[in-house]
């Protein structure tokens, strides 16, 4: 992140009332300085294994980062939702939807509060789950096979972002909305496995007695 970019959010944040001025002063003074600050050891931030400036600046890339994952989340849900043929996770599937478009307006409306910018887009990989998951001609039993292999055990999912969370010391607002954001991950991952197990169990069962 340039200094001038930094420069620019803190500004924004001071502007919006995000943070004071003795806040905005003391930023500004290890910025210029090219020193860390309000980190979570000695020399910056420490978090998903690279070391921010800040806390503030961690979470700003973090938001920005997930609103972008969770947008495209809600967009390919809604996409299997439209070609989904299993009457039984149909309406779970639009939930689903419904719940990571509301992380992506929630985590963007929370990123501009910190005088942060939109910046993530979709990846390759998000466009092409996208794809994949709104394909009429791939059975919805496929679907759930492949979403438990992409994010395996549900609270090994969900586990960076409770230390991610648990690691915030300054911002409680967003400690709080992503304490439950991972309760909404652990949630959904939870019934896409068990909607796995049942659906799947057929063809195990089918499978074994043909042997």
């Amino acid at each position: 992140m340039s200094r001038d970019f930094e420069f620019k959010q803190l500004l924004r944040a001071l502007r919006s009332g995000i943070i004071s001025e003795a806040t905005f002063e003391s930023e500004m003074k290890c910025l210029e300085g090219g020193t860390m600050t309000n980190g979570n050891g000695a020399g910056g931030f420490t978090a998903f294994g690279k070391t921010y400036g800040s806390e503030r600046a961690a979470v700003i890339s973090f938001l920005d980062k997930v609103r972008a994952g969770e947008a495209n989340g809600g967009e390919a849900f809604a996409a299997w939702a439209q070609v989904c043929t299993t009457d039984c996770i149909r309406s779970g599937i639009r939930m689903v939807a419904e719940r990571e478009a509301y992380h992506a307006r929630i985590f963007g409306q929370r990123l501009m509060e910190l005088g942060g910018e939109q910046r993530a887009g979709a990846t390759d990989e998000g466009r092409k789950f996208c794809a994949y998951l709104g394909n009429a001609a791939i059975p919805d039993t496929e679907k759930l096979l492949k979403f438990t292999q992409l994010v395996g055990k549900p609270e090994d999912a969900i586990k960076p972002i409770c230390e991610f969370a648990a690691s915030l010391k300054e911002d409680v607002s967003t400690k709080e909305a992503l304490r439950l954001f991972a309760e909404d991950e652990l949630s959904t991952a939870k019934w896409l496995w068990e909607s796995c197990a049942a659906l799947n169990a057929p063809k195990k069962e089918a499978a074994s007695a043909s042997m």
